[in-house]
């Protein structure tokens, strides 16, 4: 399994954690969409997005990924103000799902053949 792989498989149970912890908890969507929010933006910037850049073949893949991320930045903060837009939950959660995908897209172009599932 390749370092790209264990950050991300990290950041998905990570998230899973949340999911569970929020239900278990009683949490407010906003405070789970805000904290999806500022895991992922954690997790990316601080493990995965340098693991993408460090390497040519996913330019296009760190690129779109870094777009998405401030697109998300933005959206955690607008949950800061007191009054923020029910948009901003569904946001969230769409960015999340993009970013998951373009994560399997890039450990696809790591992972060797026998590694892919």
């Amino acid at each position: 399994m390749t370092t790209l792989r264990r950050e991300i498989d990290r950041w998905e149970a990570d998230l899973g954690n949340l999911a569970e912890t929020s239900s278990s908890d009683s949490w407010f969507l906003e405070e789970r969409r805000l904290a999806e929010a500022q895991h992922t933006l954690v997790a990316f910037r601080g493990h995965i997005l340098p693991l993408l850049t460090a390497q040519p073949p996913y330019d296009a893949v760190a690129a779109e990924i870094e777009h998405l991320l401030e697109g998300l930045e933005g959206d955690r903060n607008e949950l800061f103000r007191t009054v923020h837009s029910s948009a901003s939950h569904q946001q969230i959660a769409e960015t999340v799902a993009a970013l998951r995908a373009l994560s399997r897209v890039a450990v696809r172009i790591h992972a060797p053949v026998a590694d892919v599932h």
